[in-house]
């Protein structure tokens, strides 16, 4: 499935994580799969994916249409948002009996079953199965605060993202050895299937730009604040768009407050090097205006 494959790395509509999905299930790396296509100008994206699908005889379903926002415009005081296009979901499948395997996941988490379909899905995913007990083992965030604090919790996932940047699921560990398989595996797969989107992928990007602090992840109620997982955006574009990422600090800042910083991309995370602060911050909010497409 070589013109997937190129599809994927040519399409404008697949943000990173859509294109590296769709790469690994074109070179039969990934079992199945989800992604997103983004329209706004490029209209025949939509025909030329499902034919390709078709062509490859792929079970697909394609979700109904929905908005997606971008921000336009950023200041110390908010992010203006403004709907930029439409954008479909496709679950894609191995066969027919995969996709009849995933609507009885489906089914589960309708009826409350959700740790049934979960061991399910990951099976349908092909995540590993200590990534998926311990998943299910995190469901309640009350039981999670109980066990370790907000620092301990959210550098594992930081660092779960820079030690697996090929695969799709949450590691159980950032020392896990079976995502470490999974992600060179996957990491070959991509090298030899998709060479363009690996050397964009992979390449490392770095900016001096300022930053303004937004919300910090609270939906874990831990007892000891000792680490806060900041939302931070940038105030000036990165590669033709702000840039929103998460950044954890162990020091407590108001939101709004804007920093010199120096931002690194790679893959599909950013790290953040903060600089000096610039202005401290009172509030920040985010303004979404309703336009016509």
């Amino acid at each position: 499935m070589k013109d997937l494959a190129r599809f994927a790395e040519t399409c404008t509509g697949l943000d990173h994580n859509s294109k590296l999905k769709l790469i690994l299930f074109a070179a039969e790396a990934k079992p199945n799969t989800y992604i997103h296509l983004k329209i706004t100008k490029n209209y025949h994206d939509k025909h030329a994916f499902e034919e390709l699908l078709r062509k490859h005889n792929i079970p697909f379903e394609c979700s109904r249409a929905k908005g997606f926002e971008e921000i336009t415009r950023v200041s110390a005081k908010a992010a203006h948002w403004r709907l930029a296009g439409t954008w479909y979901g496709y679950d894609l499948f191995r066969n027919k009996k995969a996709q009849v395997v995933f609507h009885q996941a489906v089914a589960l988490i309708r009826q409350g079953k959700h740790a049934q379909a979960d061991k399910i899905l990951g099976k349908h995913y092909g995540y590993p199965d200590c990534c998926v007990k311990k998943f299910i083992a995190t469901h309640d965030p009350k039981e999670v605060a109980k066990k370790t604090t907000a620092y301990n919790y959210f550098k594992e996932l930081h660092d779960s993202d820079k030690a697996f940047p090929f695969i799709t699921h949450t590691p159980c560990s950032s020392k896990c050895a079976a995502s470490k398989k999974l992600n060179d595996t996957y990491k070959k797969a991509v090298q030899a299937h998709a060479p363009r989107f690996f050397r964009e992928y992979a390449k490392k990007r770095t900016y001096h730009v300022q930053i303004v602090i937004d919300a910090d992840n609270d939906l874990i109620p831990f007892k000891k604040k000792d680490a806060y997982d900041y939302g931070v955006v940038t105030l000036d574009k990165i590669e033709g768009h702000y840039v929103m990422i998460s950044w954890l600090s162990q020091k407590k800042y108001a939101r709004g407050t804007v920093l010199d910083a120096t931002v690194t991309l790679q893959y599909d995370y950013g790290l953040i090097t903060p600089k000096k602060i610039v202005r401290k911050g009172t509030g920040f909010r985010h303004e979404r205006h309703l336009t016509k497409l």
